[in-house]
């Protein structure tokens, strides 16, 4: 919505990551939490380290990465 009242684009980027930061940071970790639970459990040890990884790098992807890829876009314009 700040693009649509003639914020800078790159100004909008950051204030709508900021915004989504907690949130998803707090999902994620809870996530991970729960998957140090069974890490002990040698059955499940691959799968808690897969899943613990994979929380970490699509959080940073939702992060970091997308909003630099929207932004990128958004000045091709």
């Amino acid at each position: 919505t700040t693009r649509k009242h003639g914020e800078d684009a790159w100004d909008a980027v950051i204030e709508a990551a900021q915004v989504r930061a907690k949130p998803i940071m707090l999902t994620a970790l809870a996530a991970m939490i729960g998957a140090l639970f069974i890490l002990d459990d040698p059955i499940f040890n691959g799968l808690a380290i897969s899943l613990i990884f994979g929380i970490l790098v699509s959080t940073l992807l939702t992060l970091v990465v997308i909003p630099l890829l929207y932004y990128a876009l958004l000045s091709r314009r």
